[in-house]
């Protein structure tokens, strides 16, 4: 924090089917770097599985100052994990994921004209009950088209997520009616961003899930440098490390 004083706003809001469905602010002062008086009560939201028949929502965390000036040094997401938990059900860790700014989507979008996102270890078991979904956020003003295609040449139709709004994708269809299993990876492309997760779950009930993660985006990074360049940033590296020490 530049100077150590300001005001923080942290607004909570949740998201479905393109409205503000909840929103909750939290004002955080400030001074010589902490904050004053005690923390906010952690945001908790309630399961809306039944008001929203059984579709999903999303929720969206900002940072604002309040009167607008820059305060923060760094721009990067806030390190946290959002936890679920539920009686009968698993708990579980969800990390969270830039609405603006992500460096790998940017740089892959430049580089490739589309949004490409993968997953490499998809399981489905008719038998042993193995379920897997790619939940689709578009947090955006305009509606986004996606494709799911897997490494051995099957795909699923294409599915059109509406602005702010979430649709679940089962990859179960990806079985054939012969099949009771299937094992591989997956790349998700779409011609402007999505947040994108990885839920596992029940096949015959997606609701009791067993795990929720994020999918990697498909980097534009180069894998190679001239190695003089290569050699200037070793000895850039050094001299930082020899300067802090």
């Amino acid at each position: 924090m530049i100077g150590g004083d300001g005001v923080l706003i942290a607004r909570f809001q949740v998201f479905y089917e393109g409205n503000v469905h909840a929103k909750f602010e939290d004002k955080l002062t400030f001074r010589g770097g902490h904050l004053e008086g005690s923390p906010p009560e952690p945001f908790v939201w309630r399961d809306a599985d039944k008001a929203w028949g059984g579709n999903s929502g999303y929720l969206e965390l900002s940072l604002d100052t309040l009167d607008e000036r820059p305060l923060l040094r760094s721009k990067a997401a806030v390190g946290f994990y959002s936890i679920y938990s539920k009686p009968g059900k698993k708990s579980f860790f969800a990390d969270n994921a830039y609405k603006y700014g992500s460096p790998p989507v940017i740089g892959q979008i430049a580089a490739f004209g589309r949004f490409v996102d993968g997953y490499p270890v998809v399981h489905l078991d008719r038998v042993r009950d193995f379920g897997h979904s790619i939940v689709l956020i578009n947090p955006y003003k305009k509606s986004v088209s996606a494709r799911i295609f897997a490494h051995d040449g099957r795909s699923l139709p294409p599915v059109k997520v509406p602005s702010i709004s979430v649709r679940v994708v089962r990859l179960v269809e990806l079985l054939r009616p012969d099949e009771s299993s299937w094992v591989g990876h997956i790349q998700l492309t779409a011609k402007s961003r999505l947040v994108t997760f990885a839920v596992m779950h029940s096949l015959r009930d997606s609701r009791m899930i067993s795990d929720h993660e994020h999918l990697d985006p498909f980097r534009s990074d180069p894998t190679h440098l001239p190695v003089f360049q290569l050699l200037r940033q070793r000895v850039g590296k050094y001299l930082m490390y020899r300067g802090s020490s």
